[in-house]
């Protein structure tokens, strides 16, 4: 595995849900590190995103500074497929400039921004 420039780690209680969240439904596809205490994305050739396993429960994901983005090339149909697995976008878009998203969140309630390519 090599190393990227650019990583966000998110720390997560239930490593497994987020694993198959992550790789299946946002379909960022396997991961180049798969462990029992971390799962490693590659985003791009510079960026990766990080779960990694943590028992505190203390994490309040749902208020956290932080929120990641991404485009889809069909939102509606994103959206579709994660409302039928129980993990529906929030309806209102926020507008940030000019790119509206649609707010989601992950398993321990990460949220994500997404939007239409």
């Amino acid at each position: 595995m090599n190393a990227t420039r650019f990583g966000l780690i998110l720390k997560v209680n239930d490593l497994d849900a987020c694993r198959i969240f992550y790789r299946d439904l946002l379909q960022l596809g396997e991961p180049v590190l798969d462990s029992t205490f971390a799962v490693v994305f590659h985003l791009t050739e510079e960026l990766a995103l990080t779960l990694e396993k943590s028992a505190a429960g203390y994490l309040e994901h749902a208020s956290a500074a932080s929120t990641f983005s991404f485009a889809v090339p069909d939102l509606e149909a994103f959206a579709c497929r994660l409302d039928d697995c129980g993990y529906p976008l929030e309806k209102d878009p926020i507008r940030i400039g000019i790119i509206e998203y649609r707010r989601g969140t992950d398993p321990e309630g990460n949220p994500f921004l997404v939007f239409q390519e």
